[in-house]
């Protein structure tokens, strides 16, 4: 398609990025589906460019912004060779986990690709600023609207849609947050700016509606997220939007710039009734929101309480810097979760997953999986686990067939829940203590006891979550054989035996993610890339925002909205980690690069 129309990817990406990973059903932590969208891409944007006589010509990208490129990649290069250097040398594995090498690849490749399609941008651009634009604009609008609808169904599948004071925060298709994170704050903060371009931009009545009802669902989809961060992310930067729009009309129109809104016969007249209507919708969603449930209350009466504790969260990860070489470089990428666990007291994981093999003489490998408990803190018991999605259709009993060896006392506990990420409906489970038998192995059938699980509405189904894990402090247990057996007697779970690694297995956290995130962009961008990493990254969003909002690149039709996008991300990080994120980070990378572009073509 990119060899055909090479600036169709332009929508593409934006568009297939809030739903191409499927992380729960493959076991793919480090790679997604996401990376093969990109690869596709950037293969036919290159090819394309082989074939053809373009060369760069006409563009005006200066050498200093060459020269920061360079310095970018390759301070981020230089991240990736410490991270491997911090977790013992490169190893790969499909299945690697957040304290294992390959997570210093995860992280790398937001800014890696992100460095690959400047060439392809830079086509675009020179080929219609124009036109580049409103493909990029269009995209952001298309992935919101999938991220807006699925969080409608999500919140109708769980809580229910008018809910609003149960503890259930959304996190739409961002699987990322099986550790918790803010990848969904992240993505709200950078695209709701672009549904403000589509109601600003469109001219017929019909597609205004159809974007006023996507500003609807925005809106409660930032609502529901009851992250006092995406609160002033999303409404801070629509302030500093409606600011730029006027300087930017005004220096069009002087004077004339409310004339057309107050004039009754004007054939943009129906604009302003409309927007004074969305307005007072929007207005009475946040009242009902913020006013309908005590949830959100409880969590802005705890505001200085949290502020205290993520000060101190703060101040650990700050600690991990050990001597010149770390502030300077940083840790390496991806090493936040290993060093963490292993350096900051009472930070460890609340429990970890391996894939093992033995070999007995005669006979072929045997693989099974080790999970442990957390090591020393009794209450994060039962806080991760091994999940695989099964189906929903499985009304009554199940019991879990299984063989497990342990070397000391250890407890057990498994469920299969109606989950969606991090919260359980109905749930049925059983509890196991076990003890080191005399055959190593020892094989166990455990029915699950609990109500019957519902599955959800017609309109909004349930999906059911087997879970596995090992709940008492330093305990650790070895399985295999891990079957799932429904009231029709067949087995519902996928490699069951662990002959494929984790595939198809995902493992879950719930309600503790302390070891995971910093919750500060500064602060991620300063543990893993230094000193050095974090002023490039500074120099290139203080170059981009003031050329947006005070350069010459103010008068780009686009700017206003890019810089609105920007300053969200970078407010959204004031209290979150958003690099760890590498759809999120390659998104906040993209913009960044295209308004670098943009900036470029005006000046």
């Amino acid at each position: 398609m990119v060899v055909w129309r090479p600036g169709v990817w332009l929508f593409v990406v934006p568009a297939c990025l809030p739903f191409l990973n499927f992380s729960p059903w493959t076991g793919w932590l480090i790679f997604e589906e996401f990376d093969i969208l990109l690869f596709g891409v950037l293969a036919g944007g290159y090819g394309r460019l082989a074939c053809s006589s373009w060369s760069g010509g006409g563009t005006r990208m200066s050498a200093a912004l060459w020269g920061l490129m360079s310095l970018l990649g390759g301070a981020s290069l230089l991240a990736l060779h410490r991270g491997f250097s911090d977790a013992g040398g490169f190893v790969f594995d499909w299945f690697a986990g957040y304290t294992d090498a390959l997570n210093s690849l995860r992280l790398f490749k937001s800014m890696g690709f992100a460095l690959l399609f400047l060439p392809l941008l830079q086509q675009q651009l020179v080929h219609s600023r124009t036109l580049a634009s409103q493909r990029l604009a269009t995209g952001m609008v298309a992935g919101l609207t999938v991220v807006s609808l699925a969080v409608l169904w999500e919140r109708a599948a769980f809580p229910g849609l008018l809910d609003f004071s149960t503890n259930y925060r959304t996190v739409g298709l961002f699987w990322e947050m099986h550790v918790g994170g803010a990848a969904i704050d992240g993505y709200l903060a950078l695209t709701t700016p672009f549904v403000a371009w589509a109601l600003v931009t469109t001219r017929r009545p019909v597609v205004w509606a159809a974007a006023a009802a996507l500003a609807l669902l925005t809106g409660y989809a930032c609502l529901t997220t009851f992250s006092r961060g995406v609160y002033l992310a999303v409404a801070a930067p629509l302030v500093l939007l409606a600011w730029l729009l006027w300087a930017q009309r005004h220096d069009r129109h002087a004077s004339t710039f409310f004339g057309p809104m107050w004039r009754r016969h004007s054939a943009e007249g129906w604009r302003f009734k409309a927007g004074l209507m969305l307005m007072l919708a929007l207005t009475a969603e946040v009242a009902a929101v913020l006013g309908g449930g005590s949830f959100m209350a409880e969590r802005l009466a705890s505001t200085d309480r949290d502020l205290g504790s993520r000060a101190t969260h703060w101040r650990h990860g700050l600690a991990l810097l050990d001597g010149p070489a770390d502030w300077l470089l940083g840790k390496g990428l991806g090493r936040l979760p290993a060093n963490y666990a292993a350096q900051v007291p009472q930070g460890e994981l609340s429990g970890e997953v391996q894939v093992r093999n033995e070999q007995e003489p005669g006979r072929i490998p045997n693989g099974f999986v080790t999970i442990r408990g957390p090591l020393t803190t009794r209450t994060l018991g039962g806080q991760f686990a091994l999940t695989q999605r099964v189906g929903s259709d499985f009304a009554g009993r199940h019991r879990v067939s299984l063989d497990v060896r342990v070397q000391k006392e250890t407890d057990i506990h498994l469920e299969l829940c109606e989950r969606h990420m991090l919260y359980d409906g109905s749930c049925q489970s059983a509890f196991v203590r076990i003890f080191p038998g005399k055959a190593s192995w020892q094989t166990l059938v455990l029915p699950l006891k609990g109500p019957a699980l519902a599955g959800g509405t017609w309109y909004a189904p349930r999906m059911d979550v087997f879970a596995l894990s090992v709940i008492n402090a330093g305990g650790v247990a070895d399985f295999d054989n891990v079957r799932l057996i429904g009231p029709d007697r067949n087995p519902l779970l996928a490699n069951d035996s662990f002959s494929r690694g984790l595939a198809h297995w995902f493992p879950a956290a719930q309600s503790y993610f302390l070891p995971w995130h910093i919750d500060n962009l500064l602060l991620e961008v300063l543990i893993e890339k230094g000193g050095i990493g974090l002023l490039l990254f500074a120099t290139l969003m203080v170059s981009v925002l003031w050329h947006l909002i005070f350069g010459r690149a103010r008068a780009a039709a686009l700017s206003p909205y890019l810089a609105a996008s920007l300053c969200a991300a970078l407010l959204v990080g004031l209290v979150s980690s958003l690099m760890d994120v590498p759809r999120v980070a390659f998104l906040l990378y993209l913009l960044a690069f295209f308004s670098i572009q943009t900036v470029e073509e005006v000046t």
